[in-house]
């Protein structure tokens, strides 16, 4: 009976607050840190970003 040699690998699960992405033959493990602290939702700080970068465009 022929055995396959290939190495075969579980998928590993990704700590929370990270995200796998894949890009030719490489993963890539994506961290993500939100402040506990922060008072801004992520819209407002979507907003401020935008703002600021119409801003910029404009000088």
């Amino acid at each position: 009976m022929a055995q396959n040699n290939k190495a075969t690998q579980t998928p590993k699960a990704n700590p929370a607050g990270s995200f796998s992405m894949r890009m030719g033959s490489t993963t890539y493990i994506i961290g993500v840190h939100f402040s506990t602290e922060s008072k801004d939702t992520l819209e407002d700080k979507m907003k401020r970003l935008m703002r600021d970068d119409v801003k910029a465009d404009n000088f």
